[in-house]
């Protein structure tokens, strides 16, 4: 588990204008996977942001920063700090985009 931050950049194609790009803060529980949701817990009572399936992503697994394709949007992660918990890694093709 480890502390992330979710900032959606594009959604259904389009670039989102500067003031309205949506932010999501809280705990990433496992590194996203190619054909899952991604789910970011965002606070202590249960409420999470879940993502359609995910297509694609583009970073390093040790990076700071990691760009995920799902379905319907592009999300930017950003990571604070070391994981609280090992996170569980892709098996193949870590950090490389797909297509």
């Amino acid at each position: 588990m480890v502390s992330v931050t979710a900032r959606k950049i594009r959604e259904n194609g389009r670039e989102r204008s500067g003031g309205s790009n949506r932010v999501y803060t809280g705990f990433l529980i496992s590194y996203p996977v190619v054909g899952r949701g991604m789910v970011i817990f965002r606070d202590p009572h249960g409420h999470r942001m879940i993502t359609t399936p995910v297509k694609r992503m583009l970073g390093e697994p040790t990076g700071e920063t990691l760009y995920v394709e799902t379905e319907n949007s592009v999300y930017r992660l950003t990571f604070h700090g070391a994981p609280l918990l090992p996170l569980a890694k892709p098996a193949s093709g870590t950090g490389e985009a797909t297509g």
